[in-house]
């Protein structure tokens, strides 16, 4: 089942949990409680058989009745385009294999309290007749966020859904063979007695942190459990309370008989193993399989006259033993030449390659074992969809058929690319930005007005220069420059009858205009005065416009030759003390590192004093500013600039 898959239409898959023997398990969360769940869902290979799918359904019913804090509680069972699944409750911690590999050494009064608590849950479900039949650690789940910690079992029931089904695939058993009674092996029914010799084999692994018996197929650990006895406990940890270790040995005797013979009378035996006053208590050596029918003969007085017949006893064991022993060497080559023929049958058939996308190298194992197949070689690359240490994809791809024991390759995840982000600030941002989106980032651009960068040039960047990222689908969002919108201001001409140069210089300044000056003769405005205006008075004129004036020069000099001489003497007087307007335009440049840029203006000239302040600004840009000098004839005018009481400007024109 993929990520974002409803199941039933109600459980959103969030990803893979685990994959079992029998079922896939997924995390999921249940859209209508808002909860996260476990979706047990049987296997894709198992689906077809008519009498797994019916126990499944079956069991899976039974066990959602029983209710126990040390049960994972069955939430739902449903079926999905054909697909049987189970939802239970999702404990958010370790099973406990995982857990006994982290925290071993486990204290004996936490070991006991584990085993307590597991032996509480299966007596639970034997009560309502429903024995669990595939205990192990696998299945049994760690709370860790509770304190002492709690376990829960699951699975129970599930395993009967395979118990009559024929498997001949040997790995589908290898990791429940280890906890399997000598019963099960031999090929009888499962029972409470089983259940209770799994527990045993649980309880040495929490004190061990290993099974007692392995081997390198099912069948040698099946022997093992078979004809071995359990290794001994106190040799391997020598502080082992002996009342804990015969614990472990009565429940897993050889014979059923011997065993506890309820989970419960184990439990109440757990509770009091660590006592005091029961150090010294002998230890439990089950009686061994073959001496089961002599202990009585060994028990008994021979009778009176009858010494010879007792003699005769050993002659018939001997001669029991070796017919016994004869029957069992015709049997072995007869059974490795049906295990010969099995595997060349098997090997000729084919299988489907597993989707194997998204699991971790020992799940992918896992599942090719379960398929027949095995692991080829392994190679590994950056993938940013697949977490690291995850199967990217295999090779052969899925649903292909190959035959039975063939290799199947897989490329595995190093995890993401890590991109390190450069320095963007500065650059254009059309230099850059193909490059950014080819990498995979999703660009956002955004605009702000500047007068440090020119327009199109990155200004900032949300992800800082030198962080490392995955550049798949992030976010990067860029602030460009744009040129500053100026907004010029709006003046309504004033009428400037009646002004001289002087009050009309000011008066351009204020409404920021460019003032332009001429002159001309009039016999009725006095020399000096405004004759006329451009634009008209009412009109609208913008910061930066030119508005024109002319000046009177007075009236009209007479034409005769003592009106001429005395014209010619006004003249001269006049030139000398007529004004001419010059201009000049400066740039004055923006500080950006001034947050006010305040500029003051003096100006030197017939008409206004180098020490008194011409005009005052403030600037966000560099700012070109036309300078107006009245100047006489042969007359120097001289100009300073300051910001914030620094000279950044300074010069002279000539008249």
């Amino acid at each position: 089942m993929d990520k974002g898959y409803l199941v039933g239409g109600r459980y959103e898959i969030l990803g893979t949990l685990g994959e079992g023997g029998m079922a896939n398990v997924y995390l999921a969360n249940d859209t209508k409680l808002n909860r996260k769940v476990a979706v047990k869902a049987l296997r894709y290979d198992l689906q077809d058989d008519e009498s797994v799918r019916r126990r499944f359904g079956r069991e899976a019913k039974a066990t959602s009745g029983l209710s126990n804090p040390n049960i994972v509680n069955v939430l739902d069972v449903g079926t999905d385009n054909g697909i049987q699944y189970i939802v239970i409750e999702y404990v958010d911690g370790p099973n406990l294999k995982k857990y006994i590999k982290t925290h071993f050494p486990i204290a004996y009064h936490e070991v006991v309290d584990i085993m307590e608590q597991i032996c509480l849950a299966v007596a639970d479900a034997h009560d309502h007749g429903i024995i669990h039949r595939d205990l192990k650690p696998e299945n049994i789940l760690v709370d860790t966020a509770k304190s002492p910690i709690q376990v829960k079992v699951s699975d129970f029931g599930i395993a009967l859904a395979l118990s009559d089904r024929s498997i001949t695939r040997t790995n589908s058993l290898l990791g429940s063979v280890h906890y399997m009674s000598p019963e099960q092996i031999r090929g009888k029914s499962a029972t409470v007695l089983s259940d209770i010799y799994a527990l045993g084999i649980i309880l040495f692994e929490l004190l061990t942190q290993h099974v007692p018996f392995t081997g390198d197929t099912a069948v040698s650990v099946a022997l093992k459990h078979s004809k071995e006895d359990i290794p001994d406990l106190r040799a391997i940890d020598p502080n082992i309370p002996q009342p804990l270790e015969n614990a472990v040995l009565k429940a897993t005797a050889k014979d059923p008989d011997q065993r506890y013979q309820s989970v419960r009378e184990m439990c109440e035996d757990l509770d009091t193993c660590l006592l005091p006053e029961r150090a010294n208590e002998p230890k439990f050596v089950p009686i061994p399989l073959d001496d089961l029918g002599e202990t009585k003969v060994i028990g008994e007085a021979p009778l009176a006259g009858n010494e010879d017949k007792e003699k005769e006893v050993p002659k018939k064991k001997k001669k029991s033993n070796k017919k016994r022993n004869i029957i069992l060497l015709t049997l072995i080559p007869i059974a490795l030449i049906l295990l010969l023929v099995f595997m060349v049958v098997k090997s000729n058939e084919e299988t489907t390659v597993p989707d194997l996308r998204n699991l971790t190298v020992k799940q992918a194992d896992v599942m090719l074992k379960g398929s027949n197949l095995n692991v080829g070689n392994i190679s590994k690359e950056n993938n940013d969809d697949v977490e690291a240490g995850h199967v990217i994809k295999s090779i052969p791809a899925k649903s292909l058929k190959l035959k039975n024991g063939a290799k199947v390759n897989l490329v595995v995840s190093l995890g993401a690319t890590y991109y390190k982000m450069p320095k963007l600030i500065g650059k254009d941002y059309d230099d850059v930005s193909d490059n950014l989106k080819k990498r995979g980032f999703t660009v956002k651009v955004k605009y702000k007005s500047s007068s440090e960068y020119e327009a199109g040039v990155i200004m900032n960047q949300s992800i800082k220069a030198g962080k490392k990222v995955v550049t798949k689908n992030k976010s990067l969002t860029l602030t460009l420059a744009k040129t500053p919108t100026i907004k010029h201001k709006v003046t309504k001409v004033r009428d400037l009858s009646g002004y001289n140069l002087k009050s009309i210089q000011d008066y351009a300044s204020e409404i920021g205009a460019t003032l332009n000056v001429s002159y001309d003769y009039s016999d009725t405005i006095e020399d000096g005065v405004m004759i006329s205006q451009s634009p008209e008075p009412g009109s609208v004129i913008s910061q930066g416009d030119t508005l024109s004036v002319v000046i009177s020069k007075g009236k009209n000099p007479d034409t005769s030759d003592d009106d001429k001489n005395q014209s010619d003497n006004d003249s001269n007087n006049d030139s000398s003390a007529t004004t001419n307007p010059v201009t000049k335009d400066v740039t004055i440049p923006y500080d950006s590192s001034d947050s006010s840029n305040t500029i003051t203006i003096y100006l030197g000239d017939a008409t206004h004093n180098i020490n008194t302040v011409y005009k005052t600004m403030s600037i966000s840009q560099d700012t070109t500013q036309t300078l107006v000098f009245n100047l006489k004839s042969g007359q120097t005018g001289s100009y300073n600039i300051e910001r914030d009481g620094k000279t950044v400007l300074s010069g002279s024109v000539s008249g």
